[in-house]
């Protein structure tokens, strides 16, 4: 076989790990092209918030959904009162995370299918556009992934091995999961199915697992419960989350009900690409097309056509697909989420699994050039989508002058910018505009500055070399350019208002 993922000199002996490439193509797009937090209307600024919180006072008692994921919140709180409040310290806890996750990947993949298999689908996860993007980002889907991935690697070990204690080990993560995000629990039905597919002697393990999840949540409950007097204030804290008012559902939806098998939310969210057919097949198409993660969705269906005879005579492959798509319907249908990208890790983690180990025999039988290409496609849409950003941090060093420049009181700002510039000394006390209407306005957007008097405006584009600029100007694979604008504006005072 040719030596795609282990490549091994004949004079020493020395061999590559099979996550070394996908480790190398993570970093080396996160490090070329990287996009810290965002904030703005994003969940993020909900996590820095309960991350300084906890640096500053210890866990706080919780009161959103956001503040109570205390796997993610925990560590960056603890970062953060170490090492101060700065742009690297916030996605610090959110990077080590994405590492695991794509190496506890690439050895569940490695364990079950071989070295060049694993390389390979690192090597796809690591090039699908949302996994690098996200890297930096305070966002619990990639603590979520990275604990699900360490679970599912403990249960492998643990049914190699009969071993109870990495049975416990896995319930354990699996638990830290759905501490995560309450929406882990869609994995319950999958793993239910496969307890019923093991051999009598393996199905004892489901005991030390379920003891060690139900013990970490049952922690959990406790210390809620001796906090709060509720042991599922927690839980209830997620299961209302779909009452917060959001613009990516349609108006008029009734937002109190449960989102449990919520036909409303289901057929009312907003679709990423805006593609309508009919609410049954509407997310999964939008899926497919959204440029974040549907190369390697589609990617892995075309390969998989392509080696038909070779994908159904691999039954541990057809299952990987089937537990995807089983999650991906019990995500959309039953427990109703707004059905984005990021709330799919575990479809493009499959995808990625099938291009891995496809690919590694199609390598192997002589169709290299197919891989070469599909791969070529996955790193190509992955640069272009990493270079396609809006250029924040050039606005944030700029409205970090302005306002040391400013002088004292006389600066006010718009919601959506304070939490965009939570990292820019001074800004987080800056009074909102409502409440001090005499104040200049310094607000960040994407259309041309108004509203009064302009006192100052900043553009931030890129100056493109031609060829991008040729394909971002004939709409291919690039936005149309959309300048990020920097405003202080004075605003115009009612007739009469003056002092």
């Amino acid at each position: 076989m040719a030596r795609i993922a282990a490549i091994e000199s004949s004079e020493t002996g020395w061999r590559m790990p099979a996550w070394a490439v996908p480790l190398a193509l993570l970093l080396g797009l996160v490090l070329l092209f990287p996009r810290p937090y965002v904030g703005g209307g994003g969940d993020d600024w909900h996590y820095l918030e309960a991350a300084r919180c906890a640096a500053r006072h210890g866990l706080c008692l919780p009161d959103t959904h956001w503040a109570a994921r205390f796997p993610l919140v925990a560590p960056m709180g603890a970062v953060l009162a170490l090492l101060g409040e700065r742009p690297w310290t916030v996605g610090l806890v959110p990077l080590l995370y994405t590492v695991a996750g794509l190496l506890l990947f690439v050895g569940n993949v490695e364990r079950r299918f071989g070295a060049a298999a694993a390389m390979l689908a690192g090597s796809a996860l690591a090039l699908t556009p949302l996994f690098p993007l996200n890297a930096l980002q305070p966002l619990v889907d990639q603590p979520e992934f990275a604990w699900t991935m360490a679970g599912l690697l403990a249960i492998q070990i643990a049914l190699e091995r009969n071993d109870a204690r990495w049975a416990a080990v896995a319930g354990a993560m699996l638990a830290l999961a759905v501490m995560t995000r309450m929406s882990s629990l869609a994995l319950l039905p999958l793993l239910g199915l496969g307890w019923l597919m093991l051999a009598p002697d393996r199905r004892r393990l489901a005991l030390p697992f379920a003891a060690a999840a139900v013990a970490l949540l049952g922690i959990e409950a406790l210390a809620y419960a001796m906090a709060t007097g509720d042991p599922l204030h927690g839980w209830k804290l997620s299961l209302h989350h779909g009452r917060i008012p959001t613009t990516e559902l349609a108006a008029g939806v009734d937002t109190g009900r449960s989102p449990l098998l919520n036909l409303d939310f289901i057929r009312n969210w907003r679709r990423s690409m805006g593609i309508h057919v009919h609410w049954t097949v509407d997310p999964l198409l939008n899926l497919l097309a959204d440029p974040l993660c549907g190369l390697t969705l589609c990617g892995a269906l075309a390969l998989a056509v392509a080696r038909a005879g070779a994908w159904r005579r691999d039954r541990w492959l057809r299952l990987v697909a089937i537990a995807a798509l089983l999650h991906f319907v019990l995500l959309t249908y039953v427990l109703a989420v707004d059905p984005k990208p990021r709330m799919f890790p575990l479809a493009y983690a499959a995808a990625a699994a099938t291009l891995g180990v496809l690919g590694a025999r199609a390598w192997r039988d002589g169709g290299r050039l197919i891989v070469a290409a599909l791969f070529a496609l996955l790193a190509g849409r992955a640069l272009l989508m990493a270079y396609d950003q809006p250029d924040l941090a050039s606005a944030r060093a700029a409205a970090a002058g302005w306002i040391a420049a400013a002088p004292p009181g006389s600066l006010a700002t718009d919601e959506w910018t304070r939490r965009t510039f939570a990292l820019v000394p001074g800004a987080a006390a800056l009074p909102l505009g409502g409440d001090a209407p005499r104040r200049d306005l310094l607000t960040l957007g994407k259309v041309p500055c108004a509203g009064g008097q302009v006192l100052r405006e900043a553009r931030f584009e890129r100056n493109e070399p031609a060829p991008l600029a040729w394909l971002r100007g004939h709409g291919l694979l690039l936005g149309a350019p959309v300048p990020v604008r920097l405003c202080l504006v004075r605003p115009a005072l009612p007739h009469g208002a003056g002092g």
